[in-house]
C-alpha cells in the first residue's frame, strides 16, 4: 500500500498525499495557516476528519492510503467507496470511526484501539482486526 510522503520545504515539512480527495479533505480540515500545504505538524495535531462528500463539494476517495500520516485522529468519517479492507492501525487514537460503505468487510485497528463504530453494515459482516501499531508509543508494551 502507497503512503503519503514527506517533502522539505524550508525548514518545515510538508505531506504530500497519494489520493486527492484525502488531500482535499485534510487541508479542509487541518491547514491552519492557510498556505495550501499540510505540514507535519499539521498533520500531527489532526484530531478530527471527514471523507464523506457533500452535494456542493463532491469528491472521490480512491485510497485511503494517506489516513497513517494522522496518527492523532481521533474521529473519522469514510463516505461511499468499493474498498473492502481498510487498515487504521496507524490511528491508535481513534476515538470514533463512522463508515458509510456497505463494501467495507475487514478493518484493521490497533491493539488497545476501540474506537465507537458507526456502519450501515450488520452485524457479523464487518471483520474487525487488531495489530500492533509502529505510530503508538505504548505499543511496546502489547508485544
Amino acid at each position: 500500500m502507497a503512503s503519503a510522503l514527506l517533502h522539505s520545504a524550508g525548514n518545515q515539512d510538508r505531506v504530500t498525499f497519494v489520493d486527492k480527495g484525502v488531500e482535499k479533505c485534510a487541508l479542509k480540515s487541518g491547514d491552519r495557516n492557510g498556505d495550501g500545504v499540510l505540514s507535519r505538524a499539521e498533520a500531527d495535531a489532526l484530531e478530527v476528519l471527514n471523507l464523506t462528500p457533500y452535494r456542493i463539494d463532491m469528491f472521490e476517495v480512491g485510497s485511503y492510503a494517506d489516513l497513517e500520516q494522522f496518527p492523532h485522529l481521533k474521529q473519522l468519517w469514510l463516505g461511499e467507496s468499493d474498498v473492502q479492507e481498510l487498515d487504521l492501525s496507524a490511528n491508535y487514537q481513534l476515538e470514533q470511526v463512522c463508515v458509510q460503505s456497505e463494501a467495507l468487510r475487514v478493518l484493521t485497528l490497533a491493539v488497545g484501539c476501540s474506537p465507537k463504530l458507526i456502519t450501515p453494515n450488520r452485524e457479523g459482516v464487518l471483520v474487525v482486526r487488531r495489530k500492533y501499531s509502529r505510530n503508538d508509543p505504548n505499543s511496546i508494551w502489547y508485544q
